[in-house]
């Protein structure tokens, strides 16, 4: 492991998780195909990073349909023409047909409490009246057979094909505001339209990432594309940062998923 990438970690556990894919990108030189779990943004930054050191192995990020955000990092020897990414695609219908409030905490926490990690567990598209999780193979029909209930609703659970994957549409809200400074706290309290002592208290207890880094202090600058991820309540984009208005607050232009 060199000097490069450990410069890129923040702490203990994204150190481990480089060290991880560098052993399976060790292991993809001697010829054997290697997966990691599903990543997220920023673990998929690092995995990336590692995967590129290594010019005599084959790699790509897989998350099962093309705009996954969670996806596996998948690495195999050179020769290897083909990379299976070893992920099912779960189709989980509430027993009563009404439109259900079930939301992606609902689906999340119910597969999770079947003792399965994170890790295995890639997106979760949620429609009305149904959701799409994509999972590790080795687990499909584990949960297939255990998921009896999401919330108070009971569910059947069936394995369907990865191309019949209904990705919902999701437009984001455009919001136009003024804020005193071009500051993580400030945007994020203008988008959330919650005070900036509420928005530094997200930014400190480590609940916000920005360009798929945590950062905990609120005084951090942002810029123009810059992206904000927030835990539970979705990201946000700065598209524009305008002029100054007669007061002297910054004109800035923003998308919220």
């Amino acid at each position: 492991m060199n000097q490069y990438i450990l410069n890129l970690t923040v702490n203990a556990e994204e150190r481990y998780l480089v060290s991880h894919i560098d052993e399976l990108a060790l292991k993809a030189l001697q010829g054997m195909s290697m997966k990691t779990d599903f990543l997220d943004l920023r673990q998929q930054v690092l995995g990336e990073a590692v995967a590129v050191q290594y010019s005599d192995i084959v790699w790509k990020m897989e998350g099962g349909f093309a705009a996954a955000e969670r996806k596996r990092l998948l690495l195999s020897p050179a020769w290897e023409n083909e990379m299976d990414n070893h992920i099912h695609c779960l189709q989980i219908k509430p027993t009563n047909k009404k439109k259900t409030s079930l939301g992606h905490r609902d689906y999340l926490g119910a597969i999770m409490n079947l003792g399965i990690k994170r890790g295995k567990i890639g997106d979760i598209l949620v429609n009305e009246r149904e959701a799409y999780v994509l999972v590790d193979d080795m687990l499909s029909d584990y949960i297939g057979r255990h998921l009896e209930r999401v919330g108070h609703r009971k569910v059947d659970t069936s394995r369907i094909d990865l191309e019949n994957v209904i990705v919902p549409v999701s437009e984001p809200v455009q919001i136009n505001c003024t804020i005193p400074s071009i500051r993580l706290d400030a945007v994020l309290a203008a988008a959330l339209r919650i005070s900036r002592s509420e928005a530094m208290k997200l930014i400190e207890a480590g609940q916000v990432q920005l360009n798929h880094q945590v950062i905990e202090k609120g005084a951090a600058s942002v810029k123009e594309k810059d992206l904000l991820s927030i835990r539970g309540k979705g990201r946000i984009r700065i598209d524009e940062v305008g002029g100054l208005t007669k007061k002297g607050r910054h004109r800035v232009y923003l998308s919220r998923w």
